[in-house]
């Protein structure tokens, strides 16, 4: 593992989670995603916030894609919860109800520059 320089500022890191939703099951995923499995993963150590968007284009086969930008105190608490029990048991989660129809992939993107 990398170490950090003790007077180097702490970077936040995004934890970026790209979801493509069925037709017809975003309504209902959307619903269990916003009220009980993103307040799950903000409870997580190093998570500060979470934006959600979604993308104006469909998928090519016209499933909807949403895109999650967590926002974490750093690479290190990104490492960690990646890592934990409590991400296998969120991916477990969410495949148990919505894997079906759904198609997720993740990155994981660190700061380089911040203008404005």
């Amino acid at each position: 593992m990398q170490m950090r320089p003790s007077s180097a500022p702490l970077k936040p890191a995004l934890y970026v989670v790209t979801i493509e939703v069925a037709p017809g099951s975003e309504q209902a995923w959307n619903r269990w995603h916003e009220e009980v499995h993103v307040p799950e993963v903000l409870r997580q150590p190093g998570f500060l916030r979470c934006r959600k968007w979604k993308d104006t284009n469909n998928a090519p086969d016209g499933w909807g894609r949403y895109v999650c930008h967590y926002e974490l105190t750093g690479l290190e608490a990104v490492e960690r919860y990646v890592a934990s029990d409590a991400a296998k048991h969120l991916r477990a989660e969410s495949d148990k109800h919505f894997g079906y129809v759904t198609r997720p992939s993740r990155a994981v993107l660190t700061e380089v520059a911040s203008f404005g």
